[in-house]
């Protein structure tokens, strides 16, 4: 089965309800994805850690995730590499960089996802998961 193949697989079990709360973090910032970490676990939400893009797809094909939170620059295979090797319709993705925006709208017109900024508080994170219905 192709890489692609096997996040299909496991989006589609999340789709039909079979995954938790789970949400993938995807940051190379050990410091920044502990903390998001705690957030989310804070907020009722299962986090699963990825220090870069070529571990998160690696997850992905084990773990189903319903969100990922991606920093768009990482050293390695960064966010936009992600994205473009994501199958249409699999998680929902939110871009959480402080990349600058001209990077952002290149990312966003890629393929519908969502952005916060890094400096977004808990509140806009629960409210964007929640939007989501993650």
């Amino acid at each position: 089965m192709t890489r692609a193949g096997a996040i299909w697989e496991a989006w589609s079990r999340v789709a039909a309800g079979s995954a938790r709360r789970r949400v993938l973090v995807v940051d190379d910032d050990p410091s920044w994805r502990s903390l998001l970490a705690l957030e989310l676990q804070d907020l009722g939400y299962e986090p699963v850690e990825a220090s870069d893009g070529a571990e998160a797809l690696r997850l992905l094909e084990q773990t189903e995730c319903s969100v990922i939170l991606l920093d768009l620059r990482m050293p390695g295979l960064d966010g936009r590499e992600v994205l473009a090797r994501l199958p249409a319709g699999g998680p929902r993705v939110v871009l959480l960089t402080e990349a600058g925006m001209d990077e952002v709208q290149e990312a966003l017109e890629r393929r519908p996802h969502y952005y916060l900024p890094k400096s977004a508080g808990r509140d806009e994170l629960a409210l964007m998961l929640q939007s989501l219905a993650a």
